[in-house]
């Protein structure tokens, strides 16, 4: 008797703790995505940088050379590109933030399931989880679109140099 009362302990220990493979998971994912971030907010800050003292030398000097003029429209789309692709990557982020939170919750919902069998709380694990699995989903498309969009930055930045 007292085996199956283990095994039965164990198995809802085990049944517990299986969405923290996905936790881990979103965990992972904003990692990535934090550094990803970061560096994009730095390198706005960079260029907005530049394009303040490019403001000031046309103020003080009523006009900028060819090459500073190029430089400045491409300042301005590449920062335009780039709070794009911002906004990107904090949406994936909080999509992976949201995930995790509905992984834990599931595994909440898994323990209410075990403790109160047979009531209502019989599908809300399976519904949390499977939520959980679809903003990892959303998380996942707004980091490819920006793998798509970083390309166009580069692009601008070559042709300026040009």
């Amino acid at each position: 008797m007292e085996t199956q009362f283990t095994l039965t302990v164990t198995q809802a220990i085990q049944a517990i703790l299986s969405p923290a493979v996905m936790i881990s998971s979103s965990a992972f994912f904003l990692s990535g995505l934090n550094a990803r971030h970061s560096t994009l907010v730095n390198r706005v800050r960079l260029l907005n940088d530049e394009r303040r003292r490019l403001v000031r030398e046309l103020i003080n000097r009523g006009e900028l050379e060819y090459t500073e003029n190029v430089r400045f429209l491409s300042i301005k789309n590449q920062i335009d590109i780039l709070v794009r692709r911002i906004w990107y990557i904090r949406n994936a982020m909080l999509c992976h933030i949201s995930a995790a939170i509905f992984f834990v919750l599931t595994s909440f919902a898994i323990a209410l399931n075990i403790f109160f069998a047979g009531s209502f709380v019989r599908e809300i694990p399976l519904y949390l989880f499977v939520v959980g699995l679809f903003l990892v989903l959303c998380g996942v498309c707004f980091l490819g679109i920006d793998v798509l969009i970083s390309y166009r930055v580069i692009l601008i930045e070559v042709k300026s140099e040009e």
